[in-house]
């Protein structure tokens, strides 16, 4: 626009006259073209003496510098200089520096009685009219004068299209001269009708730079000086946000983690130290571990086989007591009536399975991550409400598949004509079409913000020289409005350009506005019409649309339905997936539980656990079926996260429970084969149930205290995951040991697993000690045990515990959705392109209330562009934020109703607010006549002015208000409100206040989940500082800050959870073991395996989410499964702490292994062929990181801190009365004594292995003092 002033006041003569009081041009000769523009008469004569009209003309319009000097214009030149700074007006006025520096520069061209000192004509033509013309000239301009110029416009903004007057006027300059030279360019009709030139120096030697006076926007006279919106010089220094400050580090690395190696490391050096001293001046210990010890004679041996009676485990802790008394009895009652036990249990499950008929899953995003009434969730209703639910949008990226060339050519430009058209012209078979559901604020034209738009998407328009028009539009995009008469910026339309090079750009970017509503009608229509898009967008990137050749294009494409249709195919693909790995560890369970014979066949089918194994993972699928009955009944909707992860979690509960029962029952069988199977049951209850309950209930209230958590996902999970775990428990200690019973019967009938009607002739079977209880009890229980490698067990684990707490600051936040998604969907590419090419970030809403803006205060509490506004105004505030996009992540200038309203009053902008004399109702258009309407605010005392007295207040305010949201904006007049503003305002329900309004702005690009979250938190911040400092009501609103707000909190959630879990864990553990000591340890190795885990996830880039925070609780579960059982197993075994964690792991550390770690890693294992990227990191990647560590932790580091600790037993029951402990382990000494218990697979009717055996048993024996079983943890 500024450079079409050039053409309507250049005049030229070429001639060699170059000094003060002579003209270069006066007047207009005529045009090039036909209805081209006038161009100026050479004319290198002296300078004329203006008549009155002119000089008054002049005075009013240039200044008082011509009231008195001779003028190288004419009057049609100055009525078009006048006519030219009216368009200009409404965008620049606002600046008064800024403003009065362009007229000056205009009028100086223009008109100055000295032009030949400055202007050159270096070329001249002919006009239509058979008269000399200028078509070229140099305007030499000194620096001085031109960066003042520019410095004082550089940050004017224009408001309505959230951008800067500098994009209109200077083509997005960012020095004077490019400034000078686009509004020089000859670009008729967007630009000057000849060609300026700004030369550097006058290489004639005729020529002086001119050197005018120019005003600051932060000028001393306050007739000048601009607001803080548009001159940063003006505005106060903002105080430092906390993000500002640089982190604290030393050589590179963060306090945090100098502080905790340099600690980890003098540590370590202090006890090796310490080490090799006592190593030097003490004894000699043995190599095993345990102190050594002279041989017992038989008394003693027969002492020591006492011990290994598991009878002897009675608990002297009267918690502990009486619940092996309940459990025995328990037990005993559940095997003799098995089949009515199991009838019972699963007619109760049945029953509450019934729950079903009301299941549902819930896939809504906003009801899965946010709670209803959060923060985020009350103001999107809010917004909702008042201005419409945000837009929908349909987006199209088109690029070349080499990504090397130019998109800008005009082979790409008429395909995307085409593209274009075709999509306008989609049709579903209900006839709805993109007319039918698109946003159109201002007429019908639909917004469609498309490079063809500065052709009005009219292909008939697309002439031979559009690369020129093309370079015009993205120069001034107010010059090329689309048919819905909004500026398309550059920025959002192209992607891949440098600068403003924008004819390199390698990317065309189409987006479709849908209007979007609260009415579930209106977004059904709008969901079929993309459901139709995108079924057209397939055949068009897979080259099936006739006419469109897309071979060589790279069609990226998205609507607002995409998401959620592809992350349901990536839920379908991956349940079979799921169903695989639960399957895996279904048949590993069943099969794990057997013992095999090879030598005889007969055998092994009859001794095979499929079955009972089978009923195991039933009993599973039946906890899970209940919980899911229960909560599907009470109207709690499955979420995607319950039915893939709870399985996972109740299975890890679960199976090594079923491990460990049908072990300690077929140790219990071997040791007494007196006892009758119910007798066994019982005892085998009784000695597991306490262990079993220990870890049951501390993970269900570790659990239940989760569902306090107000995040819908994380909560309904924690709900439905505490009661599997409970009924999965009372599953096991009733259904469960009565299958064992009943298994029992069979095996001793020689009844073939899983066809029990068929009874055979089985040869005896031979009991055996399992490969991996030997092990453990000769090499892996001995090693740990040995005194040197405790010393580097604890070293290395508390390095791990170092290297896990260094790395947790580390820890991303966040979900990029793109994980969500299958490997292979068109969202993927959707999103990288976005990321690549679009250079715009989100918009974001500032929403104020309780402003009454028909005051003079509730304006100046919003406003910025007049004198008198307050400084820690809305508008202010937004502007200060702006210029530190780094910590803010607001990027672009903000839309300010108030503002523009306000100057759209302004009388000196006469094509704006004007009322019809014969209708003073009734606004003039833009072709009215002069004549017949009234300018605003013309005539009125005090008139209207920047210090904003005497504008409108009370009704005038809101008279003039409704007036201005029903004018569309034009060329005359940008600053209309209907289609910047339409729905930014909100009246009350009387329509004489403003009940709140929205300021619109927007982020900086947002390419990951930091910025994303960053930019959250950084708009609230700048609403609470607004609403502290105004006492109006200011909240931020974007889009995507309803997902984004539960990342706020929740690293203190994460925290909160876990700790209030491990509390949990501790005071059942010291309830029912009665050892504050072991509690302690417990908790400590918990919160270790925490710990680590969140360092594997920072290495294997597992972000925190709910997805991994619910990962994290399902942690803290298989943590207690790891520790709960060796735990208690060395709390209640006799002997020295050693000896107590010997037996221990001999008794269940097999089954702990064989139960969690080896069923787990092969579920884990398929879960790595998953398609879904989001199952190969929040399920893959953690559980297996969950499974080593806790592992490693479990049966590495709890052995060792269990057997450095002196536990003191609680005496406070007798237990002589119970039924538990009443019966002699005599039978069982005889037994051992006997050799009845061999190792491997060796007979026990072979003399001279037994006897070799025997002394093998009273070899191990004195040495470890211990209560374990020599059988250890079973057979396999």
């Amino acid at each position: 626009m500024a450079a079409g002033l050039m053409l309507l006041i250049s005049q030229t003569t070429a001639s060699d006259t170059h000094k003060d009081g002579y003209c270069v041009m006066r007047d207009n000769c005529g045009s090039k073209r036909t209805f081209g523009k006038q161009l100026p008469c050479p004319f290198n004569k002296p300078a004329v003496e203006p008549d009155k009209e002119l000089r008054e003309l002049l005075v009013s319009t240039c200044g008082a510098s011509f009231e008195h000097s001779k003028a190288c214009c004419s009057q049609d030149q100055v009525e078009d200089l006048i006519a030219s700074t009216k368009q200009a007006s409404p965008m620049i006025s606002a600046c008064p520096a800024c403003w009065a520096n362009f007229l000056n520069f205009f009028c100086t061209f223009t008109c100055s009685p000295n032009q030949s000192t400055f202007l050159n004509v270096t070329e001249t033509g002919i006009s239509t009219d058979k008269k000399p013309v200028v078509t070229k000239l140099d305007f030499l301009v000194s620096d001085q004068y031109g960066s003042g110029f520019f410095d004082s416009c550089k940050d004017v903004k224009f408001a309505a299209t959230n951008g800067y007057v500098m994009d209109l006027i200077g083509g997005g300059a960012k020095h004077w001269r490019d400034m000078a030279t686009f509004m020089g360019r000859e670009r008729e009709p967007l630009g000057s009708p000849f060609q300026i030139d700004f030369p550097v120096e006058d290489t004639t030697g005729v020529l002086r730079p001119f050197e005018g006076i120019t005003r600051q926007c932060n000028d001393t006279d306050v007739q000048y000086r601009c607001s803080c919106v548009d001159c940063l010089p003006v505005c106060p220094v903002l105080p430092p946000t906390p993000d500002e400050k640089p982190p604290c580090s030393v050589f590179g690395v963060s306090c945090w983690s100098f502080s905790l190696t340099f600690i980890y490391t003098v540590t370590l050096g202090a006890a090796i130290g310490m080490f090799v001293i006592r190593k030097r001046i003490s004894a000699a210990k043995d190599l095993i571990g345990f102190e050594p010890v002279r041989r017992q004679d038989e008394e003693d041996d027969e002492y020591s086989q006492h011990l290994l009676d598991p009878d002897q485990y009675t608990s002297r802790y009267v918690v502990s007591a009486l619940l092996q008394e309940w459990f025995y009895h328990q037990g005993y009652i559940c095997a003799k009536h098995a089949w009515r036990t199991i009838a019972i249990s699963f007619g109760l499950v049945a029953f509450f399975s019934l729950g079903w008929s009301r299941f549902g899953v819930e896939t809504d995003p906003v009801k899965l991550w946010v709670a209803p009434d959060s923060i985020s969730a009350t103001q999107k209703a809010i917004f909702d409400q008042n201005f419409g639910p945000f837009y929908r949008t349909a987006q199209v990226i088109v690029s070349y598949k080499d990504n090397q060339d130019t998109i800008v050519d005009e082979r790409s430009f008429r395909r995307l004509f085409m593209i274009n058209d075709k999509i306008k012209d989609l049709k579903t078979e209900r006839g709805v079409t993109l007319q039918d559901i698109c946003l159109h604020p201002t007429s019908d034209a639909c917004v469609i913000q498309s490079p063809t738009g500065y052709w009005e998407d009219d292909i008939n328009r697309f002439s031979g020289s559009w690369k020129d028009e093309f370079e015009a539009c993205t120069g001034n995009p107010a010059d090329c409005l689309p048919e819905f008469q909004q500026p398309l910026k550059p920025d959002i339309i192209l992607g891949g350009f440098e600068a403003e090079e924008y004819l390199t750009a390698k990317a065309f970017i189409i987006t479709y506005v849908i209007q979007n509503s609260v009415n579930e009608t209106v977004t059904d229509i709008a969901h079929e019409w993309e459901l139709r898009y995108l079924d057209f967008m397939d055949d068009l990137v897979h080259n099936r649309i006739e006419g469109i050749n897309t071979e060589d294009l790279r069609i990226s494409y998205s609507s607002e339905a995409s998401l959620e249709i592809e992350l349901n195919k990536s839920s379908n693909t991956d349940v079979r997936t799921v169903i695989l790995s639960y399957l895996v560890m279904f048949l590993y369970a069943s099969l794990a539980l057997g013992r095999f014979q090879l030598s005889s066949p007969r055998r092994m089918i009859v001794d095979s656990k499929f079955t009972l194994g089978m009923s195991g993972i039933f009993i599973v699928l039946a906890s899970i079926s209940t919980s899911v009955g229960l909560f599907s009944f009470l109207g709690y909707k499955i979420t995607l996260i319950i039915a893939e992860v709870i399985p996972f979690l109740v299975l890890a509960v679960g199976v090594d429970n079923i491990f460990i029962l049908s072990h300690e029952f077929e140790r219990r069988k071997m040791n007494h084969p007196e006892e009758s199977i119910e007798e066994c049951a019982g005892r085998t209850l009784g000695r597991m149930g306490p262990s079993i309950l220990l870890s049951a209930l501390s993970e269900t209230i570790a659990f239940a205290l989760g569902g306090m958590v107000t995040m819908p996902a994380v909560s309904v999970f924690a709900m439905y995951a505490a009661m599997a775990v409970w009924v999965d428990f009372l599953l096991q200690v009733t259904a469960f040991i009565s299958c064992i019973a009943l298994d029992a019967q069979r095996t001793e009938e020689d009844r073939i697993d899983c066809v029990p009607c068929i009874q055979i002739q089985a040869p005896q079977a031979i009991e055996t000690e399992g490969a991996l209880p030997t092990w453990i009890r000769k090499y892996y229980g001995p090693l740990i045990l040995n005194s040197s490698v405790k010393r580097i067990v604890i070293a290395a684990f508390l390095g791990l515990l170092t290297a896990g707490l260094c790395l947790m600051p580390s820890l991303e936040i966040g979900l990029d959705q793109r994980l969500a998604l299958p490997r292979d969907s068109y969202m993927v590419q959707f999103f990288n392109d976005l990321d690549d090419y679009f250079r715009v970030g989100p918009p974001v809403y500032f929403v104020v209330q309780d402003v009454d803006a028909t005051t003079r205060h509730g304006q100046q509490q919003i406003c910025a562009r007049f004198s008198t506004c307050s400084d820690s105004s809305i508008a202010n505030v937004l502007e200060q934020e702006r210029k530190r996009p780094h910590v803010s992540f607001i990027e672009q200038p903000a839309s300010v109703w108030i503002d523009d309203f306000l100057h759209w009053l302004n009388p000196a902008i006469e094509t704006c607010c004007r009322f019809r004399k014969n209708n003073p109702t009734k606004l003039c258009g833009p072709w009215d006549d002069e004549d017949d309407c009234n300018i605003c605010y013309a005539d009125k005392e005090p008139g209207w002015n920047i210090s904003m007295n005497g504008l409108p207040e009370g009704e005038e305010f809101m008279k003039y208000l409704g007036e201005w949201l029903k004018a569309s904006p034009d060329e005359f007049c940008p600053l209309a409100g209907k289609a910047a503003y339409g729905d930014a305002i909100k009246l009350n329900s009387a329509g004489d206040k403003v009940k709140m309004s929205h300021f619109r702005t927007y982020h900086t690009p947002m390419r990951n989940q930091h910025d994303f979250i960053a930019g959250y938190k950084s708009a609230h911040r700048i609403a609470e500082q607004v609403s502290e400092e105004t006492g109006a009501t200011v909240f931020p609103y974007s889009v995507f800050y309803i997902f984004f707000e539960q990342y706020v909190d929740i690293i203190p959630l994460t925290i909160r959870l876990l700790i209030v879990a491990m509390i949990s864990v501790g005071l059942v553990t010291a309830g029912v073991l009665g050892s504050i000591k072991v509690a302690l340890v417990v908790v400590g190795v918990v919160g270790m395996i925490m710990v680590d885990v969140v360092g594997a996830m920072v290495l294997m880039g597992v972000s925190l989410n709910a997805i991994s925070l619910v990962n994290l609780v399902i942690c803290v579960g298989i943590s207690v499964e790891f520790c709960s059982h060796i735990a208690r197993a060395s709390v209640e075994a006799e002997g020295s702490p050693d000896e107590r964690v010997f037996g221990a792991l001999v008794e269940v550390g097999s089954s702990v292994f064989s139960g969690i770690t080896l069923t787990k890693f092969l579920g884990i294992f398929v879960l790595a062929f998953t398609r879904s990227k989001i199952f190969e990191v929040y399920y893959f990647r953690m559980y297996l990181a969950i499974v080593v560590v806790g592992a490693l932790h479990g049966l590495v580091l709890l052995p060792v801190l269990l057997s450095l600790l002196e536990t003191e037993r609680t005496s406070s029951l007798s237990l002589g009365s119970l039924g538990w402990s009443n019966r002699s382990s005599s039978a069982n000494r005889r037994r051992l004594r006997e050799g009845r218990l061999l190792q491997g697979n060796e007979s026990s009717d072979d003399d001279g292995e037994a006897d070799d055996v025997r002394e093998s048993v009273a070899q191990d024996l004195p040495r470890s003092q211990n209560s374990v079983t020599s059988s250890g943890a079973g057979r396999r």
